[in-house]
């Protein structure tokens, strides 16, 4: 295994800091709109917007699907310097995520009522529930855009800039919702409001971006008809990144759905906040894998893949690090975070003692998020596939549908280490089990 070079090294931090920071940050969205929710509302607003998550997430895996898989094709092209063809993946990234979002909105909206319902939402839930989804999904496209913005912008040389997107998008939404919430008492709604106006001030930023000399992509006046062509390769590239959305849709819809029939409110309103902090954790080891991955997929499209392959090996080290880290604290938070979030008595138990059994999950996260990015960026969808699908569909209901029949809650809590070492079994077949051809390295 050929050891990172220095130059490799510095050009790696300059990525990984602003992407790990910009992901943290964004993962505080959620952190912030769970503790001021959570003081103002108690357990059922908190359950109230928990139901809402799933689909909400689901929605928004349109935006990594266009944004992610344009944003690698984008670095790819700029390794091979093919300009054209970074110009046509932006235009194509950029139309396919406007379009879709805006047939989401439209096609969801009349519905929202049943879908809450089957997404756990009672009579008790519902009224909380139905006001925060309507205002979220209604300001979907800025989300997307948002999103994909931040996506295109880093993998475009600009991790910085990005990461600024993100801080400042929680800036505005952290002062809205302390205002909003505890000012004007708008609850739930409140916090919508204060998330959508936070998204929509990082994409006006990355309009900005794009109208300027920093970037020679440009907004297109029109889609032409060979730009379409690149629909399917852009739809298959950001396939992983999708199945990574999905990923953390089936674990708040399967986790929702158990903590709810072993804890009832209780149970659901302390997954709530264990999802924040879990939420958390994997954004910014997400931030790791995102870091990364524009230098391997520029790389990819340069031929270096010796270069490429060193990056890979030194960023699963420091996801396992860093997953050291997120495990300790964890365990150092887990009696005062339930207190944090307004959670206390019986459900404030049962989020401590949630947060402990669940924490080991960070050891391994990280390293399977890393190989799932690495083989996308490298042009390896069908293996970064197996690890994101296989954890969506088959690894993590396995564990939440027999692990709690043994041991209830705990067991709920349970699922997501447990399911990471099964993943991760998988992905030691990735590197060792399977006949690679050429020396590019073990972990190629």
């Amino acid at each position: 295994m050929k050891k990172l070079s220095r130059h490799d090294r510095r050009e790696l931090w300059s990525y990984l800091m602003p992407s790990i920071i910009g992901m943290t940050v964004a993962g505080s969205f959620s952190i912030v709109d769970t503790i001021f929710i959570g003081r103002a509302t108690g357990e059922t607003g908190l359950a109230a917007v928990a139901v809402t998550w799933p689909l909400l997430m689901m929605v928004m895996a349109v935006g990594s699907l266009c944004g992610g898989g344009g944003a690698v094709l984008v670095s790819q092209a700029r390794g091979a310097k093919e300009e054209q063809a970074a110009q046509t993946a932006f235009r194509m990234t950029w139309g396919l995520s406007l379009i879709f979002s805006l047939v989401l909105t439209l096609a969801l909206l009349p519905f929202l009522p049943p879908m809450l319902r089957a997404m756990g939402a009672d009579e008790q839930l519902m009224p909380q529930s139905l006001a925060y989804a309507r205002i979220m999904l209604g300001g979907l496209v800025l989300s997307v855009l948002m999103s994909m913005f931040i996506e295109v912008i880093r993998n475009d040389g600009s991790p910085k800039l990005a990461m600024w997107m993100v801080v400042l998008g929680l800036l505005v939404n952290t002062t809205l919702d302390w205002y909003f919430i505890m000012q004007l008492g708008w609850g739930v709604s409140g916090a919508a409001w204060a998330s959508i106006i936070g998204e929509a001030t990082s994409a006006i930023v990355g309009i900005y971006y794009f109208c300027t000399r920093h970037t020679t992509l440009r907004f297109p006046l029109r889609l032409r008809r060979e730009d379409w062509l690149r629909t399917a390769e852009i739809l298959r590239t950001g396939t992983p990144i999708f199945g990574g959305s999905i990923a953390i849709i089936a674990m708040l819809y399967l986790h929702n759905f158990q903590s709810l029939r072993y804890g009832q409110v209780d149970g659901l309103a302390a997954y709530t906040m264990v999802a924040a902090v879990e939420s958390l954790g994997s954004l910014l080891l997400s931030g790791l894998a995102g870091g990364m991955q524009p230098l391997t997929a520029r790389m990819y499209g340069a031929k270096e893949y010796a270069r490429q392959n060193s990056i890979g090996n030194y960023s699963y080290a420091l996801a396992f690090g860093l997953g050291v880290v997120l495990m300790l604290f964890s365990f150092a938070t887990c009696t005062v975070m339930p207190a944090w979030m307004g959670l206390s008595g019986h459900a404030g138990q049962l989020a401590s003692r949630g947060l402990v059994l669940s924490a080991p999950a960070f050891l391994l996260l990280g390293v399977i998020r890393v190989a799932a990015y690495y083989y996308q960026s490298t042009g390896k969808t069908l293996d970064s596939s197996l690890l994101i699908y296989g954890d969506s569909f088959v690894v993590l209901p396995l564990c939440l549908f027999t692990l709690p029949l043994l041991w209830g809650m705990d067991g709920v809590w349970l699922s997501m280490p447990i399911s990471r070492v099964l993943l991760f079994g998988v992905l030691l077949y990735l590197w060792y089990g399977k006949k690679k051809p050429g020396k590019a390295g073990r972990k190629n």
